[in-house]
């Protein structure tokens, strides 16, 4: 199956890990929630981040050269340079992935799966680990967040300002 194409099931048990609402495998969008699966399988996703964020992950696969083995081998070695970020909790390391930097970004901009512009993972790869490492010790003290709004406060303007 190629990026471009995308299905949604219910997860048999033990697929996703506590805490997580979705993972995107090879095309094929796996819930532990049926309610969230009824959402995501509706016509109209405007009100559905969740579909947001997993359409952003399914855009970026077909910009590896339409190739689920090359996203999920970029993802892998993404994660395992965000180890250091283990030291702030375990989820660390995933957030700090660029693909789900963009995808947490832009989750809720509906219209951005639309635009074309879902290659953006390529520019979280400019941040450093001293900056993730400064940008987790930050969303560890503003815990009262969620990882989207303190993505998009934080470190947007970490980007921003590197890029200038």
């Amino acid at each position: 199956m190629k990026p471009s194409e995308i299905n949604i099931i219910k997860a048999k048990k033990g697929i996703l890990f506590k805490n997580f609402d979705a993972l995107t495998w090879k095309g094929t969008v796996y819930c532990n929630d049926s309610k969230i699966i009824e959402s995501l399988n509706a016509h109209n996703y405007i009100d559905s981040s969740l579909k947001c964020h997993e359409t952003i992950h399914v855009r970026q696969a077909e910009s590896t050269k339409d190739s689920w083995l090359k996203f999920y081998l970029l993802y892998i070695w993404q994660w395992i340079l965000n180890f250091p970020l283990f030291i702030y909790g375990w989820v660390m390391p995933y957030y700090f992935i660029s693909f789900e930097l963009e995808a947490y970004i832009n989750q809720n901009d509906y219209k951005y799966v639309d635009n074309g512009a879902v290659y953006e993972w390529k520019k979280y790869n400019s941040l450093t680990i001293k900056e993730k490492l400064n940008l987790a010790k930050q969303f560890k003290k503003n815990i009262s967040i969620s990882f989207p709004i303190f993505a998009n406060i934080f470190i947007k303007h970490t980007i921003g300002q590197s890029q200038k």
